[in-house]
């Protein structure tokens, strides 16, 4: 069997995608300027100028938060897999954490 360079391409870049990735946009319905994928691992995120999220596969919860560096008012969307989420909570969301699991913690 023969490979050719862009298979080898395609490959590479999809073993780099981040497990049970979490990926946010500009636009309201996953849609707009796209961000970087970034792993559902806990970790604190940027979410300045994004209005909607998409959590890859199996279950996640993921909070959103008013303040940078994951502090002030804390929303918490439970259950995420695979689906847009528009976020409209009535205010300016900062920041994230993504989890893989049913809990935000």
């Amino acid at each position: 069997m023969r490979f050719s360079a862009s298979t080898f391409l395609v490959a590479a870049a999809l073993a780099a995608m981040p497990v049970h990735a979490f990926t946010a946009w500009s636009g309201n319905a996953c849609n707009g300027a796209q961000g970087a994928d970034a792993a559902c691992n806990g970790g604190c995120g940027d979410f300045r100028d994004r209005h909607s999220f998409k959590a890859g596969s199996g279950t996640h919860c993921v909070a959103l938060y008013a303040g940078t560096n994951c502090g002030g008012q804390r929303f918490n969307f439970t259950g995420q897999s695979q689906q847009c989420t528009n976020v409209n909570t009535g205010t300016n969301i900062q920041s994230y954490r993504c989890y893989a699991g049913a809990g935000c913690s």
